[in-house]
């Protein structure tokens, strides 16, 4: 991979997204409604609960938003270069997929960001939470692991992109929602039935929100939890490039990127 050539692609996306009203809506819009939705239930639950249940319902909703963005903008982005169709000439191009892949997963990472400060900014001024009350390493250790497996599933799911082109595109809105409710994000383990608690040990992000509502309520972390969590991530990150690879010659040699739908 070459630097400059994945700086390149992050201009081509950023002038993208500037120009872009629909890119710029969808890093606001999303993540305020979830703040405001969520944020006036538990309005509702504090009068029931305690303030760390709150507190750990407005951090996960904040946290959330990075794997949701590494994720879902890798493949977003992509599938523009298939509706605009250029996709051709972009692998015509010098520029490798890996880079492509690279500067996406950056793009993904900033937009994360952004969108990370805005829900904070929002949650302080309506519900007076501050994320960063919370332990700092914590929340550094949560926000790489999330970025992570993030990217994972956006290489995965573009890896299905470049094999069957544009029309797997509902994948690039419904992957990550399908994790959701296995990985604890709003409730405990303990909470969930036998069958979907199983299901939920074995996902990396179920280990990341139980630990940050650990950190929450002034315990400590569990260190092999999130270390198990960190190599099943990375696992999973190394199977999903090698399934890019994969993916990209098997387009390359039926010539999909010369006839794009």
């Amino acid at each position: 991979m070459k630097l400059h050539r994945i700086k390149a692609m992050l201009l081509n996306y950023y002038y993208f997204s500037i120009n872009s009203m629909d890119r710029i809506f969808d890093m606001i819009y999303w993540p305020v409604l979830d703040i405001l939705i969520w944020g006036f239930v538990t309005y509702y639950i504090s009068g029931l609960s305690n303030l760390n249940v709150v507190n750990a319902i407005l951090g996960a909703i904040v946290l959330w938003v990075f794997i949701w963005r590494a994720s879902q903008d890798i493949v977003v982005y992509l599938l523009e270069s298939y509706w605009s169709r250029s996709v051709y000439y972009l692998f015509s191009s010098p520029v490798k997929s890996s880079e492509v892949i690279a500067s996406l997963c950056i793009l993904g990472l900033i937009r994360g960001f952004i969108s990370f400060a805005i829900l904070n900014v929002l949650a302080f001024v309506l519900y007076q939470f501050n994320i960063f009350n919370i332990n700092l390493f914590h929340i550094t250790i949560f926000i790489t692991l999330l970025t992570l497996l993030g990217w994972g599933l956006g290489i995965l799911v573009s890896s299905s992109v470049f094999i069957f082109g544009s029309r797997v595109q509902v994948l690039a809105w419904s992957t990550i929602w399908i994790f959701q409710p296995f990985s604890c994000v709003f409730y405990p383990l303990n909470a969930l039935p036998p069958w979907a608690a199983n299901i939920s040990k074995f996902l990396p992000t179920t280990h990341v929100f139980e630990g940050l509502r650990a950190s929450i309520n002034n315990q400590p972390l569990n260190y092999a939890s999130l270390i198990y969590a960190l190599v099943v991530t990375l696992l999973f990150l190394i199977f999903a490039s090698v399934i890019l690879a994969i993916s990209v010659h098997i387009a390359r040699k039926k010539g999909s990127f010369a006839k794009p739908e």
